[in-house]
């Protein structure tokens, strides 16, 4: 699979949601402002990741647009109510404090932005104001309380009582470590510190199982905040090396979010506890940027904190849910326009896999998370390079290609002879496994989820080649209203599914 051409055409689309007829804004979304932060966020990851190309006269209208947004006494991006387009939806929304945040992020690390920088800060101090001691939010600290709707009290959580802020404050601790790793700046340790120690025991269980009030029917959750919580928790603990943090989003991982809150499919609500938006049969809409935050979640635990068997989630979330949920030229249906705001986009989806839409800011989630994948397709450890994910990459030093075809396999050549570790996918019987260099079998040495190929085995530009059975299996996965998909996988991809759902299906239907 070739993951670069997928990240490239997701970094079109977000060009594409540019509306040249309103100022080039990305319109048509869940908010203007909060949209616009979730596409500085994803363009910069693009550019960084692939060598991405963004338009001049396109990142200067998009520049100016942050900076009108964020032009109120706090920094925060809200609509501007003088705008007609942007009118209905102005508000004061700590939703944005990530996204806000996300968006300086990137221009202070890929523009040395002194003006981003300055501007972070500055909503820095506001949201320590606002998030006291206990983890309530008092709004009345805000400079723009009062001047734009909002809530009809300023108190965000009832004191002694259990509250949900992980749209607000959880959701932002990923943007404040990531800040704090570029700027150095203690004030938003400090900041990342409260809100991590709030949500540790707030919206985490020291058995891993989420706390009853996320999951209550009668609390209108948010998947995505809640996952973007887990990955700043997680996030906080690598940094600081406090050990706790990092074991807690494990276990909340592996005992309350796979297979439960996300389903082996990939599917993912975009509600927890009480649906809010439910389809046609009942069942809550689904949301591929949660899926993808799993992604990441896996992705860092198994490189960051030993849990090397998680890298087959990470790969079968990519193959099974957010490489068919992107809307590509070759899934044009007639009588279904492809648009350049449509094309290489991800969206909420009504039908339970199927119905392909563009929705920006979850486009521009998973445009986000799938540039951490293919950033980590091959990384280097204290044994060497690492080839952790079976995907098509290239630097100056390794070029590695996947294919599935009767069998799977993994080619990788070298550009010097160096050690190398090659990742052994769990699902695949150990018998099946073998292992050539320059066509010669060679014995397979393992390194817990590796397969261990010295420098010493090879030549300059030798040819590495592991192949491995893609056994066949029929999973049922049943969804909230009772409805059961009858799922056909071929190793960790889907090949067919009943019913199947449309249109635009992401998967072909089962063959009876």
């Amino acid at each position: 699979m070739k993951l670069k051409e997928r990240v490239t055409l997701a970094g079109r689309n977000m060009l594409g949601l540019l509306d040249a007829e309103n100022d080039f804004m990305p319109t048509g979304g869940y908010e203007v402002a909060h949209d616009l932060g979730r596409f500085w966020d994803a363009i910069l990851r693009v550019e960084e990741s692939v060598g991405f190309t963004i338009p001049a006269e396109l990142e200067a209208a998009s520049l100016e647009n942050l900076r009108r947004l964020t032009d109120n006494p706090d920094r925060l991006l809200h609509n501007r109510p003088e705008v007609p387009h942007m009118a209905p939806k102005a508000k004061l929304n700590t939703h944005n404090f990530r996204e806000t945040l996300l968006a300086m992020g990137g221009l202070i690390r890929r523009r040395h932005s002194n003006w981003a920088a300055a501007s972070a800060a500055h909503l820095v101090s506001v949201i320590d104001r606002v998030v006291l001691a206990d983890g309530r939010l008092d709004l009345s600290q805000m400079g723009t309380w009062g001047q734009l709707p909002g809530p009809d009290t300023p108190m965000v959580g009832q004191a002694g009582e259990w509250f949900d802020t992980t749209s607000s404050s959880g959701r932002c601790l990923e943007a404040l470590v990531w800040l704090y790793e570029e700027t150095g700046d203690d004030r938003v340790l400090d900041l990342s510190r409260r809100i991590a120690t709030h949500h540790l025991e707030y919206s985490t269980t020291e058995d891993g199982s989420v706390p009853a009030g996320f999951i209550d029917p009668e609390h209108g959750g948010h998947n995505h905040s809640y996952h973007g919580t887990l990955k700043g928790l997680l996030l906080y603990g690598i940094l600081t090396g406090q050990k706790e943090y990092v074991d807690r989003v494990e276990a909340t991982y592996r005992n309350g979010v796979r297979l439960k809150i996300v389903k082996e499919s990939g599917w993912t609500p975009h509600d927890l506890g009480k649906t809010r938006f439910p389809n046609d049969f009942g069942d809550p809409v689904s949301d591929p940027a949660s899926t993808g935050d799993s992604a990441q979640i896996a992705l860092w635990l198994a490189l960051d904190a030993g849990c090397g068997d998680l890298l087959d989630d990470v790969e079968r979330y990519v193959r099974s849910r957010l490489a068919p949920a992107q809307l590509t030229q070759a899934d044009a249906h007639p009588g279904i326009e492809v648009t350049g705001r449509d094309l290489g986009t991800w969206g909420i989806h009504l039908p339970t896999h199927g119905g392909k839409k563009c929705t920006p800011d979850v486009a521009a989630a998973v445009t986000h998370s799938m540039c951490d994948i293919y950033n980590n397709i091959c990384t280097r450890s204290a044994t060497g390079l690492q080839v952790n994910l079976h995907f098509d990459y290239e630097d100056e030093d390794i070029t590695v290609t996947s294919t599935r075809a009767d069998r799977g396999e993994v080619a990788v050549r070298l550009a010097q002879p160096e050690s190398v570790m090659v990742r052994i996918p769990g699902w695949t019987p150990e018998s099946s496994l073998k292992l050539t260099v320059d066509g010669q079998a060679t014995p397979i040495r393992r390194l817990g989820h590796y397969a261990w190929i010295p420098g010493g085995d090879q030549k300059t530009g030798s040819d590495i080649l592991l192949t491995y059975e893609l056994p066949k299996r029929v999973t049922q996965e049943e969804m909230p209203s009772g409805r059961v998909y009858t799922i056909a996988w071929r190793g960790d991809e889907i090949v067919g599914i009943d019913p199947q759902d449309g249109p635009m299906p992401f998967f072909a239907a089962l063959e009876k």
